[in-house]
């Protein structure tokens, strides 16, 4: 027994009216078409049978518009809906996959910057440490000039000793820091 040959429009009329027959007709006759060119967005066979599947989804659901019978050539449609589909679909991964490298890299800043901050604790640390342990007239010196931002000279006369004396207690509290700190670099 022959099949009725059936034309597009007659198709497309019947799918229109929920005629699920006629539907497989129209699945039948372009998954082939759909298939190939999906094949030039995706190498990969289930990602090309989800997107087809999607595609006779929407053109299903579509079946309620205004102008799904009036749709000239089925086939160029389908595959322009095909076409739209996987750019569509791949624009979401590229921006999920920029998203996704984006929050990688914000993770990494963040991760990097704490990292950071907790070794300029530690070396803050250290060194108020080593401050702390330097002897008393030299402790006064470095940090009258170091933290306090005067001169020698000032320190001089803050302290009551001469501008040499200054200069030798910061002299020391500099070698004293870098001798108890080397471990640190």
């Amino acid at each position: 027994m022959k099949k009725a040959i059936v034309s597009d429009r007659e198709i497309l009329s019947q799918t229109a009216n929920g005629d699920k027959s006629s539907f497989k007709i129209l699945f039948d006759q372009n998954y082939s078409t759909i298939s190939r060119v999906l094949m030039q967005f995706s190498k990969d066979p289930e990602q090309i049978k989800d997107w087809t599947q999607e595609i006779f989804m929407n053109l299903w659901l579509a079946r309620h518009s205004q102008n799904f019978t009036e749709i000239e050539n089925i086939k160029a449609y389908i595959i322009v809906m095909a076409r739209n589909h996987a750019i569509r679909a791949l624009g979401k991964k590229s921006l999920l996959i920029t998203y996704a490298y984006q929050e990688s890299a914000a993770e990494e800043k963040a991760d990097s910057d704490s990292m950071r901050a907790m070794e300029e604790m530690e070396l803050m640390k250290a060194y108020q440490a080593v401050v702390a342990k330097l002897p008393p007239k030299t402790q006064q010196a470095y940090l009258l000039s170091r933290e306090d931002g005067l001169t020698y000279t000032k320190v001089a006369q803050v302290m009551g000793v001469s501008v040499k004396t200054v200069e030798n207690q910061i002299a020391r509290a500099l070698a004293i820091l870098r001798q108890e700190l080397s471990y640190l670099f």
